[in-house]
């Protein structure tokens, strides 16, 4: 089944520029993404990239964005609908562990589990947590991933089905309005389940640093949250043979826009 998703091409995630109109049928939220200037191509934005780190070198409140395998038929599923290659976001807790919501809930798991899942690891780091950021906003973060952990909070399945549609429906919007007028959201009831993306953007309101009224977590795949600026990146984990692949496909190195 994998092998024949792969074949197909129509069904795989496609980093090239939309050049004609059935393109743009064709990938609509690629499409949106390019028009509202979330993606770009044509330059290296970080010519000391890619840089592998040792788990010595990342901090808790640390964010993992987790690359697809094009082998594996669900992470395909997940780069195609949600038009990105990150397929998955954790979050840094310390002591080599991480706090991930996926399909049995929200769990703590090993940093070397989660990086031998996917063959390589964004690594980001939120400035708020910088000495001169928000303080204790780290602190805050991973209570809040701990909190969960100990809930046992269930995963919102139908939100990661739906948050691709959510997120091209405000694209769309924002192509006739200007963000500051379409961006604002409505206050929310606190979420009894999440999905992965919606769980970071949840812990970094906890923590302070994003604010509900701005950023309606239920609409951001994992590809999403890393085409926004709350998150810098700082290096990579995993295989170092993907270097080359991360060096013209990454995007927080490309825009995410590159040649297949």
């Amino acid at each position: 089944m994998a092998r024949l998703f792969k074949k197909f091409r129509i069904f795989r995630r496609n980093r090239t520029p939309i050049t004609s109109k059935l393109g743009a049928k064709f990938r609509p939220l690629h499409f949106a993404k390019c028009s509202t200037d979330r993606r770009f191509a044509g330059i290296l934005l970080d010519p000391s990239q890619p840089k592998f780190l040792t788990v010595s070198e990342l901090a808790p409140a640390d964010v993992l964005f987790c690359s697809y395998d094009e082998n594996d038929l669900t992470h395909g599923i997940i780069s195609h609908g949600s038009s990105g290659d990150y397929v998955h976001v954790a979050i840094y807790v310390g002591d080599g562990k991480i706090v991930e919501a996926i399909k049995p809930g929200v769990i703590e798991d090993t940093l070397d589990n989660v990086i031998s899942r996917y063959p390589y690891v964004a690594v980001c780091r939120c400035p708020g947590t910088e000495p001169t950021g928000l303080p204790g906003l780290s602190d805050k973060v991973v209570a809040f991933c701990k909190k969960h952990v100990a809930l046992q909070t269930p995963y919102n399945l139908l939100g990661a089905i739906i948050s691709p549609i959510l997120e091209l429906k405000e694209l769309k919007k924002q192509s006739k309005w200007p963000r500051r007028f379409t961006g604002k959201q409505k206050k929310r009831k606190p979420r009894n389940s999440f999905f992965c993306s919606e769980f970071v953007i949840q812990a970094f309101t906890y923590g302070g640093y994003i604010s509900e009224e701005t950023m309606d977590s239920a609409m951001y795949s994992p590809t999403a949250l890393a085409e926004e600026s709350d998150f810098w990146l700082i290096g990579y984990l995993g295989n170092l043979d993907m270097a080359e692949h991360i060096r013209k496909h990454d995007l927080f190195l490309t825009g995410g826009i590159s040649p297949e």
